[in-house]
């Protein structure tokens, strides 16, 4: 699984086109404590399958690998948060990313 240092993020976006499994999702709105002009991204959890395409692409490396904990009983996935607002990311429609 992935993670990410929401403080480190600028919003730059280039980690998106990245994720094969559109877990990587900018939030509908920006925190109104943040400094940084761009909205952070945020990973939804319930995308991600740790496949760490993802972790290369941010450059302020603000993307990280969560690591399983031995026993399967503690695992932070097993009662994630509720997820956030997050925007939709055009990848195939016209003026999309074209990436996947």
């Amino acid at each position: 699984m992935v993670a990410i240092i929401e403080a480190d993020c600028t919003g730059c976006d280039l980690c998106i086109p990245h994720c094969p499994f559109e877990a990587l999702l900018p939030l509908m709105e920006s925190p109104p404590e943040r400094t940084k002009p761009k909205r952070p991204i945020v990973v939804v959890e319930s995308q991600c399958v740790g496949c760490l395409s993802c972790i290369g692409s941010c450059p302020t490396n603000a993307l990280h690998e969560i690591k399983s904990p031995p026993n399967a009983k503690d695992s932070p996935l097993l009662h994630p948060p509720p997820p956030p607002a997050t925007e939709p990311v055009n990848r195939w429609k016209k003026g999309g990313l074209r990436w996947a």
